[in-house]
């Protein structure tokens, strides 16, 4: 078999079930639109890919789960700064269950991304000074550096997973992709889905 045509066969098992299978599903299915379907297939076939590359990215002793997890204790302490000026009692770190809801796993996970985060010397954790069940988690000197050493690199290799879109093709799937955001939450709104605080578009983050 020839490497294009591993490729076409891998993207096929990506984006569905042949097409012989796929008329009987949609037959089953009574699918009126088939566009609507295959556009739901090749979001999900996208996100399960970036997941797959994103997870290999450089698994070493710093993952890619790790470093977005250290990049989010670094944000903290670096707004922490900017306000403690005005409100000197604020409490600096972030609590496991903001962590979990930020990387959007459970809470076992983080706990295991912590305790590794904890050996490497990147991560410390305080008891809570006024509930004594929890802890407070913030980054050290150490994790600093790796951030920041770690993170560019990372950009960079997001960057390489787009080339294959123009700028202007980038631009308009990303206005596109805000847009079916934006229903998407209003949907689940709707229906009473309980939303992670990590799903929201541009858009709206910027009006709050």
């Amino acid at each position: 078999m020839s490497e294009k045509q591993s490729a076409a066969d891998q993207q096929r098992n990506c984006l569905g079930p042949p097409p012989e299978i796929d008329k009987l599903i949609n037959d089953i299915f009574q699918v009126s639109d088939e566009n609507k379907i295959n556009l739901f297939r090749h979001i999900k076939a996208t996100s399960h890919l970036m997941s797959l590359i994103g997870g290999q990215y450089r698994k070493d002793s710093l993952s890619s789960a790790r470093t977005h997890l250290l990049v989010r204790l670094l944000v903290e302490q670096r707004k922490s700064g900017l306000v403690v000026a005005k409100d000197p009692d604020r409490l600096s770190g972030v609590s496991p269950s903001e962590l979990s809801q930020f990387l959007r796993v459970s809470r076992n996970t983080v706990s295991s991304l912590l305790n590794g985060l904890e050996e490497q010397g990147m991560i410390e954790r305080e008891v809570h000074p006024t509930d004594r069940r929890q802890f407070l988690i913030r980054i050290t000197p150490a994790g600093e550096t790796a951030v920041l050493q770690r993170a560019p690199e990372f950009a960079g290799f997001i960057d390489g997973l787009f080339d294959v879109l123009t700028p202007e093709e980038q631009a308009t799937l990303l206005a596109l992709l805000d847009k079916l955001i934006n229903g998407l939450i209003q949907r689940a709104e709707d229906m009473g889905v309980d939303l992670p605080m990590t799903v929201s578009p541009m858009s709206r983050d910027s009006s709050d």
